[in-house]
């Protein structure tokens, strides 16, 4: 239902309101315990200096140059989730560039046209990110690749295939059901329009249990 979603879009998306409403704000208070939590994320990704080695989330008032002080390490973030929203079952889908990075010689830099990226240089390795308890990843590309919108449609190839995915056997698909799906049509469209390979992947490592459903109608609703 709308009320048990809420969409951070353009200037509501700045580093301050995702941090509040992911805490005490919004999720941290209304998520109990049984509950599935989906965290979507869809923005540019970035990686600071070699010697840091953390990834960075991109916010609408992130500065590239400054980093460290204005953007979201992925590594934080999945940690704030875990700290601070109180169920056991979340699945964070991350539409990102995981090999983008931003330097202080980069200033006025810009993507290729469809990249969904600042400027690619150091990699981000998904096997390195720390996972809470009951946490499944899924995101866009390999720790080696750009993440691509469609030439065909509106908005990102992954995207578009991961819904797509999840109703292809109605209700009752599975995270690991729509994966298969979707790395399949990923690799597919991207090669096929920009000559290059994009492969989603899915890190089910921390998940214990049946797979997660993301399209059921939920079992008790309330306010």
């Amino acid at each position: 239902k709308p009320d048990h979603v809420k969409l951070l879009t353009d200037g509501n998306a700045t580093r301050d309101n995702i941090v509040a409403e992911l805490g005490g704000k919004w999720l941290g208070r209304l998520a109990n315990k049984d509950d599935l939590v989906v965290v979507y994320l869809s923005s540019h990704g970035s990686t600071t200096k070699a010697q840091v080695g953390v990834n960075f989330l991109v916010a609408a008032d992130t500065n590239p140059n400054a980093l460290l002080g204005t953007g979201i390490p992925m590594q934080w973030l999945s940690e704030i989730i875990k700290e601070q929203v109180h169920c056991d079952r979340v699945v964070l889908v991350i539409d990102v560039c995981h090999s983008g990075a931003a330097t202080a010689g980069a200033a006025g830099a810009t993507a290729s046209s469809g990249e969904k990226r600042l400027i690619r240089q150091n990699n981000f390795d998904i096997e390195n990110l720390k996972l809470g308890s009951g946490q499944a990843v899924l995101c866009s590309s390999l720790s080696d690749q750009v993440s691509w919108e469609s030439k065909q449609y509106e908005n990102s190839v992954f995207t578009r295939k991961l819904i797509e995915a999840l109703k292809k056997r109605g209700d009752q698909t599975s995270l690991t059901e729509a994966y298969q799906d979707l790395r399949r049509e990923v690799e597919s469209e991207v090669l096929r329009d920009r000559g290059e390979l994009q492969t989603p992947v899915l890190n089910m490592k921390s998940w214990a249990g049946p797979d997660p459903v993301l399209s059921a109608t939920p079992a008790s609703p309330r306010p």
